[in-house]
């Protein structure tokens, strides 16, 4: 076994080329992700990032022309292989194998054949090596001799931070952690297994009774009529109840740290003002809002919050809180209920979401204000829109000709995230267009769009209508 899944090189340290010894200012692709490192703080400047966002537009696009165009398509129509692997590297822990190998050799050659034992297979770490190759070949793991791997900066955002040991023997594997790991494992499971039938879900027959919206393909993949909030969500069957709430986390990726401190004028609101955070899970991003806007009852930016979910969340929600700020909870600072709208809105089709929005419209005020944060997609084709001119903060074009008006293969997540909500819900991420009509529809008016830095994803302020 050891011939095959080797750990001869560490996994971070081997040189990927003589130059690597030089002191680079932009991050190294071989080694992991510190956000709090000079290097990561560079490339997470508006300036760099916005250079970044343009050379992965350019050479998105300029693979599409120079590439054979049947090889090109080769590529997009088995693009699944990639997931796949993904979705097996994270379920086999083998990223926290990987971070263990430099010290600990003995160790992970065990732990490796754990990995076969469960397989029932000898061969099976000569079989592991290909799957790990492909990443390779797509710039997440590294190959650094024959069926030698290592980790980068990419694969690092895998880790749990947890030993070996522990994400074996407990598999408590996403607790304490940035949500990253739970995300990839969600994308790559039940949504990357639900995909497979967009096609059905589109061509297939419109539901029955009271509901006329088809069956999303989530259903069809899974030959189940419960929804997917529900499906598999029974207590004693909580995985992926846990690891979904885990994820919901990892999505802050799309947004820059605190973006939902500077989405909204907080300081506006009245003291003693109160937040309502709908479907808002376990209630990480009310957090974020309560640790800078609690504060001391008396004090001007004093807020009091509420976060509503549905009883089995609300249970989670409660034991995140009690582990982390206890003291809020207890004050009756932060109420747990079974209205900020964090990717909430794209989980349903139209009809639906403004159901959701016409009863927040007739329970506010005319000095309600309504945030709505989700992706905006932008379109890929050129328009003058006369509709959004005068909208604060609505983007223009993102970038100049000859790229694509949208940055192509840069904006690429959100419209993924686009389709994921289409086949799991019959929902959608929505263009601002979309969403100024939305809101019109139900009651509130679009009056200002922040979008946080090298991101789509926005923050709506509305207003009663």
């Amino acid at each position: 076994m050891s011939s095959t899944f080797s750990t001869r090189a560490s996994s971070y340290g081997t040189p990927l080329s003589p130059l690597s010894n030089l002191q680079y200012d932009y991050p190294s692709p071989s080694l992991p992700y510190v956000s709090s490192s000079s290097a990561e703080k560079l490339a997470a400047c508006p300036a760099a990032s916005a250079a970044a966002t343009r050379i992965i537009a350019a050479a998105g696009q300029i693979t599409s022309i120079v590439q054979k165009p049947f090889l090109f398509m080769s590529d997009a129509s088995m693009v699944y292989t990639l997931p796949a692997c993904l979705r097996l590297i994270e379920h086999l822990h083998v990223v926290e194998i990987l971070r263990d190998a430099e010290d600990e050799r003995q160790r992970l050659l065990s732990e490796l054949r754990i990995i076969a034992e469960l397989r029932e297979s000898a061969n099976n770490s000569s079989a592991l090596a290909h799957p790990l190759r492909l990443l390779s070949t797509h710039h997440i793991l590294r190959e650094t001799a024959p069926d030698t791997f290592a980790l980068t900066r990419v694969a690092s955002l895998l880790d749990s931070g947890k030993s070996v040991a522990d994400v074996f023997a407990k598999y408590r594997k996403y607790e304490d952690t940035s949500g990253i790991a739970a995300f990839v494992g969600l994308c790559t499971d039940e949504l990357f297994k639900s995909a497979a039938y967009l096609t059905e879900a589109f061509t297939g027959s419109a539901g029955s009774g009271l509901d006329p919206e088809p069956l999303p393909a989530f259903n069809l993949a899974f030959n189940t009529p419960v929804p997917f909030f529900e499906c598999g969500r029974e207590p004693g069957k909580s995985f992926r109840l846990e690891r979904f709430s885990q994820a919901m986390i990892g999505t802050s990726g799309w947004e820059a740290p605190g973006a939902i401190l500077t989405g909204f004028d907080w300081l506006s609101l009245p003291r003693g003002s109160t937040i309502v955070d709908v479907g808002g899970g376990i209630g990480s991003t009310t957090m974020i809002l309560a640790r800078a806007f609690g504060g001391n009852p008396g004090h001007r930016g004093s807020f009091r919050f509420i976060i509503q979910d549905r009883p089995v969340v609300v249970g989670l929600g409660l034991e995140a809180w009690r582990a982390q700020c206890p003291e809020m909870l207890e004050s009756g600072q932060v109420r747990f209920y079974v209205y900020i709208l964090r990717v909430v809105l794209h989980d349903w089709p139209d009809a639906r979401a403004r159901h959701v929005l016409l009863n927040l419209r007739l329970a506010s005020s005319p000095e309600t204000k309504l945030i709505i944060a989700d992706h905006v997609l932008p379109l890929a084709c050129w328009t003058l829109d006369s509709v959004l001119a005068h909208l604060e903060g609505a983007h223009g074009t993102l970038a100049p000709a000859p790229l694509l008006p949208n940055l192509g293969k840069a904006s690429a997540t959100p419209f993924s995230m686009d389709i994921v909500m289409h086949i799991t819900f019959n929902g959608k991420e929505r263009t601002l267009r979309e969403l100024c009509a939305l809101a019109l529809s139900s009651g509130w008016r679009i009056a200002r769009v922040t979008y946080s830095k090298g991101s789509h994803f926005g923050h709506l302020v509305c207003e009663p209508v």
